[in-house]
């Protein structure tokens, strides 16, 4: 499969890996012989604040930050954290939207109650997809640093990369025993593809 243009948003908290996820995905992606670009704004990220990613990739020369309404894919490792940047999905409800159902909650604000974030979820896209990151990454790998790449083990179904070519990405961010484990999360994410949520 080779794509023209293809633009992902990836959004989260401080401390959950954001940042290497960008850059691994990027890095792949070029191996496989795409353009790439990729822009990143950090809120309050050293105390968990907001942080969101922008990854652009094709055959075609492409700007960092996709035009509001033009999204292919949306990435929310914190569930609360994909209400403000909904405005990138597609207004033909075809962007994926994947989201971890790990939940932050903060002493003295309001979190957005399921029912609210699933209204405004089915009304922006037609492919949702919760995933349990947090809870594989913990309970199957003992380590919660995981969860952004058994989230990346999920999204490649979706993505032009081959195993080989994300396993020699993780390489070149992750040595030792740190590469073992994050392979081992990568294969858990692609487990849970096969499984409905």
């Amino acid at each position: 499969m080779k794509v023209d243009s293809y633009r992902i948003v990836l959004t989260g908290l401080g401390g959950q890996g954001l940042v290497s996820l960008l850059q691994i995905l990027g890095n792949a992606l070029k191996i496989e012989g795409y353009k790439v670009m990729t822009s990143e704004t950090h809120g309050l990220s050293q105390r968990g604040g907001k942080v969101t990613c922008f990854l652009s990739f094709g055959n075609k020369l492409l700007a960092p930050i996709p035009m509001i309404g033009t999204a292919d894919m949306i990435i929310a490792l914190e569930e609360s954290t994909i209400l403000d940047v909904l405005n990138f999905a597609k207004p033909d409800k075809s962007t994926n939207l994947i989201i971890s159902t790990y939940e932050k909650h903060e002493i003295e604000k309001d979190y957005p109650s399921l029912e609210y974030l699933l209204d405004a979820l089915y009304e922006i896209s037609e492919n949702i997809y919760f995933i349990p990151a947090h809870e594989v990454a913990v309970k199957s790998l003992g380590n919660l640093k995981t969860m952004n790449i058994v989230i990346l083990g999920y999204i490649l179904k979706f993505l032009p990369i081959k195993r080989d070519v994300i396993e020699t990405a993780i390489k070149e961010n992750f040595l030792g025993k740190r590469f073992e484990m994050n392979l081992k999360a990568l294969s858990e994410g692609q487990k849970l593809i096969s499984k409905n949520f």
